[in-house]
């Protein structure tokens, strides 16, 4: 579905560029504003969940933009307990809530049609999740597990390299790639069954990747 979705995106992008016999003009100059749209990120730690935002741009000059978004993201999905004949049970469920910001700039190399750009971006993010088993018999204990799975607080900084096409003077579609460094501070895991409660620590992780982070995001200009 997903796939499919980016392809359609891509159609229309083409059907817009092949309806248009001249050169189209851009909004890359000093002043100009944009609400961005992400296409990318349909996924929360594997759940398939949504997780858009919105985000805007401003041009500084006529070759530099700053950039800047909030990130949300909420996904709960519930275990049916399924109990056998004469049996009472209790559902379990999965969710994750993950929220964020991120700032960048934009160095534009043109201002035309096919815009390249380099650049610097900033990204904080969190990420928190409940998971409660499925108890299928009565008298059995639920367990829930807090912060289980790589939940954390998330800062991620990186250069950027992208190029943006203008569709029309107001709306352009762009793609990026990034080299950048993550660093996540993993919540503790706090697992409870009845009256006992586990505590685990989990630490931190560190990566240096080269990612397609931008996906692809349309920008509509005003």
């Amino acid at each position: 579905m997903k796939i499919r979705s980016i392809i359609n995106v891509f159609a229309m992008a083409a059907a817009f560029s092949f309806a248009s016999a001249e050169e189209a003009a851009t909004s890359i100059s000093s002043r100009s504003k944009a609400l961005l749209f992400n296409f990318s990120g349909l996924n929360i730690l594997g759940a398939n969940a949504y997780n858009g935002g919105i985000g805007g741009k401003y041009f500084l000059s006529d070759a530099m933009a700053l950039r800047g978004g909030l990130q949300f993201g909420l996904n709960n999905t519930s275990i049916p307990a399924n109990p056998a004949a004469g049996q009472t049970g209790t559902d379990g469920s999965n969710s994750s809530l993950t929220y964020g910001a991120n700032a960048g700039v934009e160095l534009h190399l043109t201002s035309s049609r096919v815009s390249p750009y380099v650049g610097g971006a900033l990204n904080l993010s969190s990420t928190s999740t409940e998971t409660k088993n499925a108890v299928s018999f009565a008298g059995g204990v639920q367990t829930t597990t807090k912060n289980g799975g790589g939940a954390g607080f998330r800062v991620g900084v990186g250069g950027i390299a992208g190029v943006e096409f203008f569709l029309t003077k107001e709306i352009s579609l762009g793609a990026e790639y990034m080299l950048g460094y993550a660093m996540t501070s993993l919540y503790d895991t706090e697992s409870k069954a009845g009256t006992t409660t586990v505590t685990i620590k989990n630490g931190s992780t560190n990566n240096v990747s080269i990612s397609n982070t931008g996906g692809l995001t349309l920008a509509v200009y005003f």
